[in-house]
């Protein structure tokens, strides 16, 4: 695949491919600054996979477009086609099915994830120690191309606060940010019993809403 350009994100490479691409929208901060780039910059087509669960009331199916069309309104880029999946579980291999299958038929060459490294250990298990989270995304090595090179995750050696950078470097703080959501408010686990449903907000109490506000300052 041709790169057509990189671009430095605050400190951080992004490769952007002269490609029809994929990408993965939860509507949080991290795949939302990463597909505000993809439509700043490239001039293919951008698939975007987002996946709503009806377990925790398709949040995610509703944040991932109103993410898309803020892109939209910032970039002028309307060469994008939106797919969005329910699913019980809304995990990340589930959401990885459907770019996945596009891959297999040719229809994009490759799919970004904007996945981020964790805080420092110290920091990151102190957010919500009840729950029992696999923090996989640990130090500053983390691999930045899966799958024969089709999985390109270009935020992987950069945490929150290098992500907050990005917004701030881009002037999203108060456009793109305020739109994003990173909680994962979950109403079938006894550890959120006493938690208010924040609906379209964010809880402040489970570890994605504290590594957000430890990046960002605020929720």
């Amino acid at each position: 695949m041709k790169i057509v350009k990189s671009i430095s994100c605050a400190g951080t490479n992004l490769d952007i491919y002269d490609e029809p691409v994929g990408i993965m929208v939860s509507g949080g901060v991290d795949s939302a600054i990463l597909l505000y780039y993809l439509m700043k910059h490239a001039h293919q087509t951008i698939h975007i996979y987002s996946i709503g669960s009806n377990l925790k009331y398709r949040r995610n199916a509703i944040v991932s477009p109103r993410v898309v069309e803020k892109c939209i309104e910032l970039t002028g880029n309307i060469n994008v086609v939106h797919h969005i999946e329910y699913n019980e579980a809304a995990t990340y291999d589930s959401l990885r099915v459907s770019p996945e299958t596009a891959l297999k038929d040719g229809k994009i060459q490759i799919i970004y994830d904007g996945v981020t490294m964790n805080p420092p250990d110290d920091i990151a298990n102190s957010f919500a120690p009840e729950l029992d989270n696999e923090l996989t995304r640990s130090g500053d090595n983390n691999v930045m191309f899966h799958s024969n090179d089709t999985i390109y995750v270009p935020w992987a050696n950069t945490d929150k606060r290098g992500i907050a950078e990005m917004y701030k470097e881009e002037d999203l703080m108060k456009s793109l940010f305020p739109v994003t959501r990173s909680c994962e408010y979950d109403p079938t686990c006894d550890y959120f019993a006493d938690t208010p449903d924040p609906q379209l907000g964010h809880c402040g109490e489970c570890w994605w809403c504290k590594e957000r506000e430890w990046g960002f300052g605020t929720n």
